[in-house]
């Protein structure tokens, strides 16, 4: 009989104020989930498939430009975009990358929660999405995590993401509270969500400090973004931590596409996975994945050291 089939849950950690993975290390993670899932496909094998997957972190500053986005940066706008970000006393580089997804500019890095679900959306082993509702489940996923665990009401628009409303009633300003931004090959899922959970607020007008102040957030002209931090109402209790939020977020995913809850893979399982994407990976090693790979594995000893206690 086969083992209930569960949600895989990866979290890359974010161990200090600076020390958070590069996307780019992420990217490679995510390709080689989704090659296993195409490697079954090819393949005639009458094991059982790969397990849905969920990769959450908080990278390194980054601006990531979707597949609108026809004409390449200026010198003028690269050099904007590129100059470091001021973040709890710390200056943190910030790269600019080009992303499979739609739309235009965007920016993703600390403050924020990415999640990336890695799955068949035609799978006969948990529940089948088209296209549209399988953007619709990312966006249910993330309206139902913000109103549990913060009594956020949000809901979406015609606009991708999604978003809350600043003050009270239905006149209130629309902001995005949520990137969305989807990718599929021969329906596997690549790229997901990004929640902004503690972030400058448009108070905020110094572009050294603010992100958002650089760009017009996926070229919607005339909207502005959010936080959870921003949107607490009052007696919320305070903004939880990125880990935290995507364990509640991967619970909530994994009852919509029916499957057995979610098992949690961390410690030696997470340094193996990311060192196999950076080997299979035709762009080698980029920059700070060494680095902070080698922060995971001197951690090591202290997830142990938990699992011993959990007695694990």
């Amino acid at each position: 009989m086969a083992p209930p089939l569960r949600l895989q849950h990866i979290h890359l950690p974010s161990s200090s104020p600076t020390n958070f993975p590069p996307y780019s290390l992420a990217s490679k993670l995510q390709s080689l989930l989704r090659r296993h899932h195409l490697d079954f496909k090819d393949s005639p094998s009458t094991n059982p498939p790969p397990p849905p997957y969920l990769i959450s972190f908080t990278p390194l500053p980054i601006y990531t430009l979707g597949r609108r986005q026809s004409s390449p940066l200026s010198p003028t706008e690269l050099t904007r975009l590129s100059q470091p970000l001021s973040y709890q006393g710390h200056k943190l580089a910030v790269v600019t990358s080009h992303s499979p997804r739609g739309g235009l500019t965007t920016y993703h890095g600390p403050g924020q929660v990415v999640l990336w679900p890695v799955l068949d959306i035609h799978s006969r082993h948990h529940k089948t999405f088209t296209v549209r509702c399988y953007s619709r489940l990312l966006e249910s996923t993330t309206i139902a995590t913000l109103e549990k665990m913060f009594g956020i009401e949000a809901f979406t628009t015609s606009d991708p993401g999604v978003w809350t409303r600043a003050g009270e009633g239905e006149g209130g300003e629309e902001r995005k509270i949520a990137a969305l931004g989807v990718h599929l090959r021969r329906h596997i899922s690549g790229l997901g969500t990004a929640i902004n959970l503690d972030m400058p607020g448009t108070e905020v007008l110094d572009e050294r400090e603010n992100p958002w102040k650089r760009i017009v957030a996926c070229g919607i002209e005339g909207k502005t973004v959010t936080s959870v931090g921003e949107r607490l109402p009052e007696g919320g209790g305070g903004v939880r931590g990125a880990e935290e939020v995507a364990d509640f977020w991967g619970r909530e995913l994994s009852e919509r596409i029916e499957v057995e809850g979610v098992e949690k893979i961390s410690g030696g399982r997470v340094v193996g996975l990311l060192e196999e994407a950076v080997v299979k990976s035709e762009e080698g090693v980029g920059e700070g994945e060494e680095g902070y790979l080698e922060e995971l594995r001197k951690g090591l000893g202290g997830w142990v050291e938990e699992a011993l206690d959990r007695g694990v």
